[in-house]
């Protein structure tokens, strides 16, 4: 139960929110979650190292690799009894210190693990190194909208550490910023590392407390995956709505067109290309955009639509109402009761 408790908890490289508190049954006893960045793919997937040690059980010591987008992680290497037990021993014993510490002690004793990735076509490459004196890192948007300058900024709360996007690179972070990925912390934070490949960036981040004195040592480093093109998306969506909101359909629908071409894929800037396009009366337009966002996310569509004023010169269509499951005819259809 306590493995499965710690995996519940930890386990995941992105989008995950829980914070990594460690399982009740667990007070007094060693628990150790630690990943190591061992190298990235061409296309921006992460071949990691994965270490679980808790007291009461076998280490275990793997390689996974990582999907860029975001899906399931796929084991591919398992380190020997001996050679897991020989690192989570050695992690022990430098555990208290507030730094990743797992790549190094992969690459000393499981060296076998490098040599899969390689085979695998990833290829270990150092963290990026940040604007002096700072946690901030510059990045280009997508080509489509002229490769806008960005920055990237790590935030940092008793509770988790936070990696921002901004639009402003050159001025004070603090608005107009989209968080990208997050990694709850419970104890004092590690010194976190970031990598990027192909528009996804790798933090990697996470807290211990414990380990002196005889106390038990808990320690939790993690990977959380971000995507630039989808934080450019946001931030252009938020433009978009905020001159949706001032009347100004013109300058809302090139900012939600800019949302599309950074990330395709996300659902918000469709919907609300739709609805713009149907205030003006660009119906085929709309009903377009509203099939694009409805193959991404056909629930999201309907909760957001369904009731939607904006569409209510569309919802007479029955491809539209079928895209928004309204399987009753519209109002002024039916007729009054004799």
């Amino acid at each position: 139960m306590l493995r499965l408790a710690l995996a519940i908890s930890l386990l995941g490289c992105s989008e995950w929110q829980m914070k990594p508190t460690f399982p009740e049954q667990a007070k007094g006893q060693q628990v150790v979650y630690e990943q190591a960045l061992l190298g990235l793919s061409a296309k921006g997937d992460a071949a990691v190292a994965q270490l679980i040690d808790a007291d009461g059980a076998v280490a275990e010591l793997s390689l996974l690799v990582f999907d860029r987008a975001g899906g399931p992680s796929r084991p591919v290497l398992r380190a020997p009894q001996t050679v897991a037990s020989a690192v989570a021993q050695s992690l022990r014993q430098e555990g208290s210190r507030p730094a990743p510490l797992l790549a190094a002690l992969v690459a000393a004793d499981w060296s076998e693990a490098a040599r899969k990735a390689a085979e695998l076509d990833f290829h270990g490459r150092p963290p990026l190194v940040p604007e002096p004196g700072r946690r901030r890192w510059s990045v280009q948007g997508a080509p489509q909208n002229g490769s806008l300058p960005f920055a990237l900024r790590l935030g940092e709360t008793s509770e988790a550490a936070i990696l921002l996007l901004s639009e402003r690179p050159a001025a004070a972070l603090g608005e107009d910023e989209i968080e990208l990925c997050r990694m709850p912390l419970a104890g004092s934070a590690i010194t976190p590392e970031l990598w990027m490949e192909n528009g996804i960036v790798w933090l990697l981040s996470g807290s211990v407390f414990g380990g002196k004195r005889g106390d038990a040592l808990h320690r939790a480093v993690g990977l959380r995956r971000g995507s630039i093109a989808r934080g450019e998306a946001q931030l252009h969506n938020a433009h978009g709505l905020a001159d949706y909101a001032a009347g100004d359909l013109d300058a809302a629908r090139r900012e939600f067109d800019r949302a599309i071409a950074a990330d395709p894929s996300f659902v918000d800037s469709l919907y609300n290309a739709a609805s713009a396009a149907a205030v003006v009366g660009r119906v085929e337009e709309a009903v377009v955009f509203l099939k694009r966002a409805a193959a991404i996310d056909t629930d999201r569509v309907q909760v957001l639509g369904r009731h939607d004023e904006d569409l209510r010169a569309l919802r007479r269509r029955p491809d539209v109402r079928a895209l928004l499951g309204l399987r009753r005819p519209a109002p002024e259809d039916v007729p009054p009761p004799p």
